[in-house]
């Protein structure tokens, strides 16, 4: 009997699954059992990854988007997603070296994938500079973690069909998210939060009312940031709306969209409307259409404005505060007043360590020390920056931050070169708007990000995944269409 090289992976799987199986039905040890129960199942899981390795894209995007390990976590189980993202690795190293390697085509690629590289050392260097080597050691392994994260998803997604249905399996596990959050609206419990997967902070949002106003959290129990999500996750519907030539997609999309934009209403986040409101301009002048329809568009949206209720209205009417001419400017309201003092703080931590910042994930404990320089605000506990890019200043400093924008830059810089390359080719009505509707998406999660720190990057991270792995495929499909080689049924 000839066995083939590739044989040995599923008879050690094999193996290994009957002796997982016998110790798991007979050991009375309950823990034991259970243990063996989960080591049942990750055999499976690789199994079936090996077999399909973009099911192992799907499970990492769905898992991080409903944040399910950190809610489990809490519940006082163990965490799940350093566990699950090892499974995913492990089963897709051994898909590449055993059955499948990706083409050489990457060189659209090559200056992103450096600058991430370079990124994660910064982030090893910023270490030498941390006052709490654990809190630093904590934050190096999570950007470890993502950047693993963004290869599985990057050597799982090899073919335009699985890429789509990742950016669906986005898009629905959002939508499902936000129901929770209508539903709430909807019925006025929120106590009911379904595990957590649907949190709700009661806050003080207008500071002339006395009473609390319920903003939806999501899944990480942060409304702002839950907004930043949402406004990512929007421009990907919306060219679905405009470019997809399916009537019934045009309209699930429609009604996908009103769900997403009324949760994103309802996180009452001030830098989630100013993003979503820069990304639907960007999304109306990318329009290939007749020039009088992004104006149009804009008076549309503008009529939209005036006929939402007026407590919407009221919350991003206060981002007048930033106007020069405004009365005292931005210590009329509180939550400027003290994200000012959070973001100078970090400017002076930068100031004081430019180099290497304070350390990564050391700007809260270093916040009170540098706060009562700046003297505007300064609170008894530990605060956050308030912004990604402060926040890079302050904890990685030049080195740092120069590596991240040079992510940022390069992959603008690709997803630019790809999208003037589709518009030379046949490729252009059916690829385009794909590449497109994610470089908006981008630019909604980092406009955001002027008003947000890293706590929940690691979406961020999928859309950068997501956007390389866009670029591969095209670079592969245009090189195929050069060599006359069929490619449309890969769609």
């Amino acid at each position: 009997m000839n066995i083939r090289r590739n044989d040995f992976i599923y008879i050690l799987a094999a193996i290994a699954l009957a002796a997982i199986g016998t110790l798991a039905v007979g050991n009375p040890n309950t823990s034991i059992g259970l243990y063996s129960v989960m080591g049942l199942l990750g055999v499976i899981m690789v199994m079936a990854i090996i077999v399909r390795p973009s099911l192992g894209a799907y499970i990492l995007i769905i898992a991080i988007y409903t944040n399910i390990s950190k809610l489990l976590t809490d519940m006082g189980y163990p965490s799940t997603i350093k566990p699950l993202v090892a499974i995913v690795a492990i089963a897709i190293l051994i898909r590449y070296l055993y059955a499948e390697r990706t083409s050489a085509g990457e060189s659209e690629t090559n200056r992103i994938e450096a600058f991430l590289l370079l990124f994660f050392v910064a982030v090893v260097f910023s270490f030498l500079a941390a006052s709490d080597k654990d809190i630093a050691m904590v934050s190096i392994l999570d950007v470890g973690k993502d950047i693993v994260i963004i290869y599985c998803i990057i050597f799982a997604l090899r073919q335009p069909h699985s890429w789509k249905l990742a950016v669906w399996i986005i898009v629905i596990t959002t939508v499902l998210l936000s129901l929770l959050g209508i539903y709430q609206t909807v019925t006025g419990d929120y106590n009911q939060t379904f595990i957590g997967l649907g949190s709700v902070q009661m806050q003080q949002v207008f500071d002339t009312s006395g009473s609390s106003t319920p903003r939806m959290g999501g899944p990480i129990n942060a409304p702002n940031m839950w907004g930043q999500v949402l406004v990512a996750i929007i421009p990907l519907v919306l060219y679905r709306i405009i470019y997809d030539p399916s009537k019934l997609t045009k309209f699930i999309g429609a009604v996908i969209f009103l769900i997403l934009f009324y949760e994103m209403l309802n996180t009452y986040s001030r830098g989630a409307y100013l993003a979503l409101a820069i990304s639907f301009v960007l999304t109306l002048f990318q329009l290939r259409l007749n020039p009088i329809v992004p104006a149009v568009g804009l008076i549309l949206a503008a009529l939209l404005l005036f006929a939402l209720p007026s407590s919407y209205i009221e919350r991003f009417g206060s981002l007048s505060f930033l106007s020069p001419t405004a009365s005292n400017g931005i210590y009329q309201d509180s939550s400027f007043r003290g994200r000012t003092s959070e973001m100078l703080t970090g400017l002076s931590m930068f100031a004081a360590h430019p180099l290497l910042g304070v350390g990564t994930g050391n700007y809260p404990i270093n916040y009170q020390r540098y706060a009562q320089v700046i003297g505007i605000e300064v609170r008894a506990e530990a605060r956050d920056p308030h912004s990604l890019y402060i926040q890079l200043l302050a904890e990685t400093g030049i080195l740092g931050t120069a590596a991240f924008l040079g992510i940022i830059f390069s992959l603008f810089s690709g997803l630019a070169r790809t999208t003037a390359a589709l518009k030379r080719s046949p490729l252009q009505q059916i690829w385009l708007p794909w590449i497109s509707s994610i470089q908006v998406s981008l630019v909604g999660y980092l406009i955001a990000a002027f008003f947000l720190h890293d706590a929940y990057i690691r979406y961020f991270w999928i859309l950068v995944a997501i956007a390389i792995t866009g670029i591969k495929l095209t670079d592969e499909m245009l090189e195929n269409l050069k060599q006359s080689t069929p490619f449309e049924a890969s769609f």
